[in-house]
């Protein structure tokens, strides 16, 4: 097939770059980590800004959402704050991976919210204005996948398959992974708004069928694009940029603004239930989630937490409740010097894995090399 004269580019200097070897001990280095495993390093993601002169820019985020194949080169050059284009010169621990990257949006579309995308905002859910409209989101069926904004996704992991199957080196590189298919909680939340919170108490039965529909909708779709995907092991799988424990990501960002009993009452058997159905998975969380890390832990089938914002959490402090769950905590960031002196291993030994945010791909650089002469 013809493709995008940038992204042909693109992908022939990486068939000429990538080394596959690396990349097993890479999965390896994350898979050991997660494991609570003896590990020779902490596997360390370095994030930095694009340099005005780098030798690939992204496009505009507004032109992907119509075209795969901006949104795969997109993928390759910048996601999440760091580049696959970019790994042969950083040379960090960075995983492989591409997603059909439509933001949050795609579960609250199946049960009819207007999305809006403007300028180059991501796409945003325009929340149910009244209780009515919220309820009649509830009529929709959530295993009809040729709702909202849901065949975009189908499509565009269909080309992404198609590309890759002509470049046999990325395809075994190259991991295709889940789209950002939210939560229970979060998704209710996307459709009715922050009346939600309120509603928890004053209209229980309702959100908790809410809750119940988002969940069934997130665990079909999530099985609907098994054969587009190709993340893994079983038992692990990518998102953000790292690899986690389990088949799939939570996300949770919501549950900061309940209270743990809350969260233990109303909201654990809805992400118990997508956690179980996919084998086991994680939970990820942004904001200040101390209060709440606990009850994540403690679910049977979470196996890692995703922080979101690490800088807000007493991170020594989650991490002696990690141990004691033995559940691996994932992004976390640790002061500069203790990179380059060595001594975040005796901080967080193994059960972790890590992300720096450089000031530039050539700071970036300088760390993860001297952070690995001191395990060499």
């Amino acid at each position: 097939m013809s493709i995008d004269v940038n992204l042909k580019s693109l992908l022939n200097y990486l068939c000429d770059s990538v080394d596959l070897s690396k990349q097993e001990q890479i999965a390896l280095r994350h898979r050991q980590a997660l494991d609570f495993q003896p590990v020779d390093r902490l596997p360390l993601v370095m994030c930095y800004p694009l340099a005005d002169d780098a030798p690939f820019k992204p496009y505009a985020h507004s032109e992907t959402f119509s075209n795969p194949e901006k949104m795969l080169y997109n993928q390759l050059v910048f996601a999440f704050d760091t580049s696959i284009a970019l790994h042969d010169y950083i040379d960090d621990d960075l995983p492989f991976t591409v997603r059909a990257d439509f933001g949050t949006v795609l579960i609250a579309s199946l049960f009819g919210a207007e999305i809006v995308q403007m300028d180059q905002n991501p796409p945003w859910v325009v929340h149910a204005p009244s209780l009515d409209e919220f309820k009649g989101y509830l009529q929709r069926d959530p295993l009809d996948f040729t709702q909202g904004w849901l065949p975009k996704v189908v499509n565009t992991l269909k080309i992404y398959n198609q590309i890759l199957s002509d470049y046999p080196v990325l395809k075994k590189a190259i991991q295709i992974v889940l789209p950002d298919l939210q939560g229970p909680l979060d998704t209710a939340d996307l459709l009715r708004g922050s009346s939600l919170f309120m509603e928890l108490i004053t209209e229980p039965d309702l959100i908790d069928r809410a809750m119940m529909l988002c969940a069934q909708a997130q665990i079909g779709f999530a099985r609907h694009l098994k054969n587009l995907i190709n993340d893994g092991p079983t038992g692990y799988s990518h998102q953000h940029a790292m690899k986690v424990k389990g088949n799939i990501l939570i996300r949770n960002d919501s549950a900061v603004m309940i209270s743990p009993d809350m969260y233990r009452s109303q909201i654990v058997p809805h992400d118990e239930y997508v956690l179980s159905q996919m084998g086991s998975g994680s939970i990820h969380s942004c904001g200040k989630i101390d209060h709440i890390v606990q009850e994540f832990m403690e679910l049977d089938s979470c196996k890692s937490i995703d922080i979101g914002q690490p800088e807000l959490n007493d991170l020594d402090k989650i991490y002696v409740l990690a141990q004691k769950h033995k559940v691996s905590l994932v992004r976390l960031s640790v002061p500069q010097e203790q990179l380059l002196d060595g001594s975040v291993m005796k901080r967080f030994p193994t059960g972790v894995t890590l992300v720096h945010r450089a000031e530039n791909p050539q700071a970036a650089q300088y760390i993860m090399k001297k952070y690995k002469e001191k395990f060499n």
